[in-house]
């Protein structure tokens, strides 16, 4: 029996014009902070699982923010 599951709300938003990003470690962790001046996002390998599935995870991350500037660039200017 398949278990349905609730749609999922965005709880913050980052505003890609002024975004900041950067690597950084903590105790041996590498961490990937996001921010865009007012709300910062922490992406981390996680506690338990293995490096593959951060590894996924991150290259879902980059192609799908490829996919979503090759979007807007189709797309005509909006000032």
């Amino acid at each position: 029996m398949a278990v349905e599951e609730e749609p999922l709300s965005p709880i913050a938003g980052i505003d890609l014009r002024y975004l900041n990003a950067k690597i950084t470690e903590d105790e041996g962790d590498l961490i990937l902070l996001i921010d865009d001046g007012e709300v910062q996002v922490e992406f981390t390998s996680g506690m338990g699982g293995n490096w593959q599935q951060a590894i996924v995870g991150a290259q879902k991350m980059a192609s799908t923010a490829l996919e979503y500037a090759a979007s807007l660039r189709r797309r005509p200017n909006r000032e």
